[in-house]
Order: C-alpha cells, then sequence, then structure tokens
C-alpha cells in the first residue's frame, strides 16, 4: 500500500516514524525508545499491507517531543539546532548542563530543541527530560556522555555524545525522506476526528507508557484509555498497532493479534529492558 499516512501517538523519540521515512540511527537513547524492535515492527506493517515509506507522518507527544520531533523533521530548522549545538559542544558541558537545569524552556522552537537534545542526550541511561512548572527538569547529568572515557583493557572507549548527536542529525539530511509530509504538536494523543487526511489508508502505533513501569514527566495515558484509543482508530478506518510489556486482553477479545517481540531478561543488566515487548494489533482494515 503507497501513500499511506502514518500517526505516532505518544511518539517520544519516535523511532517507529524515523525508520520508515529512512533513518539509519536513532535519533538519540531514550526511555522506552522502540529503535531495537523496528525491524519486528516493520515486518508486522508490511504484512497488514503498510509497505515503503509514509506519505504523511502525523506525531503528538504530551511532553518536549511534540515540539521537538516537529522541528527535528523540517529540514531548514534541523540545521539550525545543528548550529546551535555546535556551540554548546564549544562549552563545558556541565556548565551548559547546569545553565539549563530549572531554567524556564525557551519559547522559540529551534532553541527548545536544542536545549532539549543536549539535555537528553546527557541523560543517564536515556531516562526522560521534562518540563514541569515551565522550566526543564532532567533526571541527571552523565559525565561519561558528557566528556567521554578512555578505554581500558575491558572496554573501548567512550567519545563525547554530544558529536555524536550532531553527526546523526547531519546523518538526516540525505536518509530521510524529503517529500514526506510532517504534522507535529505536543498535546495529549491523537483522535481520529483531530487528525486531517483520515480518509487515506492510515496506520496509527499507539507507544503508551507502561502499566507498572517508570512513569514519564509529562503525560500519562491509562490502560481503559489506551484501549478506547485503539478502538476509536480502528472504528474510523485505521489499523492500529499498541505496543505494552503484554498482550492488550480487552483487544485479543475483540479480535485482534498479538505477538511477542521480546522475552525480557531476569539479570541485573541496566543497558537493555527487562519487561517484555509485545504487540497488539488490528486486523487490516
Amino acid at each position: 500500500m503507497s501513500g499511506y499516512q502514518l500517526v505516532e501517538t505518544c511518539c517520544g523519540s519516535a523511532a517507529l516514524s524515523l525508520f520508515r521515512l529512512g533513518a539509519k540511527r536513532p535519533l538519540l537513547p531514550y526511555q522506552g525508545g522502540k529503535w531495537r524492535y523496528r525491524h519486528s515492527l516493520g515486518q508486522i506493517i508490511d504484512g497488514l499491507g503498510f509497505e515503503g515509506r509514509p506519505r504523511h507522518v502525523t506525531l503528538t507527544d504530551p511532553g518536549p517531543w511534540g515540539t521537538v520531533m516537529g522541528v527535528v523533521l523540517t529540514p531548514e530548522r534541523r540545521t539550525q539546532v545543528v548550529d546551535r549545538l555546535r556551540d554548546l559542544a564549544q562549552q563545558d558541558a556541565r556548565h551548559i548542563f547546569d545553565a539549563l537545569q530549572g531554567r524556564a524552556v525557551a519559547e522559540d522552537e529551534v532553541e527548545l530543541a536544542s536545549e532539549y537534545l543536549f539535555l537528553q542526550r546527557l541523560s543517564f541511561s536515556g531516562k526522560a527530560v521534562g518540563i514541569r512548572n515551565g522550566c526543564w527538569s532532567s533526571p541527571g547529568f552523565n559525565a561519561s556522555s558528557a566528556y567521554g572515557l578512555p578505554g581500558t583493557d575491558r572496554f573501548g572507549a567512550v567519545n563525547p555524545m554530544i558529536p555524536s548527536l550532531i553527526r546523526v542529525l547531519e546523518g538526516y539530511d540525505t536518509t530521510l525522506d524529503p517529500t514526506a509530509r510532517i504534522s507535529c504538536r505536543r498535546g495529549s494523543a491523537q483522535t481520529p476526528r483531530e487528525t486531517q487526511n483520515a480518509r487515506h489508508p492510515t496506520l496509527v502505533y499507539i507507544d503508551p507508557p507502561y502499566r507498572a513501569t517508570t512513569a514519564y514527566p509529562n503525560g500519562t495515558l491509562s490502560r481503559e484509555q489506551v484501549v478506547a484509543l485503539a478502538l476509536a482508530w480502528h472504528s474510523a478506518g485505521a489499523t492500529v498497532l499498541v505496543s505494552e510489556a503484554e498482550a492488550l486482553d480487552a483487544l485479543v477479545a475483540d479480535g485482534w493479534q498479538t505477538r511477542q517481540l521480546y522475552a525480557g531478561r531476569q539479570d541485573t543488566s541496566p543497558f537493555r529492558g527487562k519487561q517484555e515487548e509485545w504487540v497488539t494489533f488490528s486486523p487490516a482494515t
């Protein structure tokens, strides 16, 4: 199916949309990000008839990503972010972090995106940076990401991460589909009645906050709300996929299918998620 619309609610770092638009690398590590599952999700999507790149991508998120992704996916503004990050990379990372932490979020979207990406790239284990009372709120400063680490007998050297982020953004100039139309806003999960072009073939991906896991600093969505949102989109004619740490029984009872993407792990490694990964998806319409 060509010319389809991809709607990603609770988009976060929009790993699936970036992948379908042609990205070869994720923007940055992020709490709950789905880049590692992109191929598995892509196979399901292809099997549902949505092959190739989307013509129109619609993104929403209640946190900073709702603004940031709109900037990142606009080539001219992405270039401005790269320039701003280069300026920040010339200064002491801890000094910049201390200056931004608790400071009022910029009104200018390019400046907002630059500040957010700086803070998020230096966050411990990709934990979410949020906005509280109009100010930046980071879970902490990761010195090894900021300054790098020398190599040892067991591990290679770690390079500073802001230059790496800049290279990823620059790489999007040649990998992302320049013809796709992008709609992005900060707010609650998109509903069918709020989305233009719903008459076109539409694939909806819902990646909500998982039940009983670390909460995001901005926005919540209960299991009941997730199910209601998924059913609303399906009733409007969209094909819908929902990620969670378990199959969604309420949807399965309505004839939806499930697939396990990851079985989880029981060790204490901080680098891979412990919870299972499932996707529950509607029959093709």
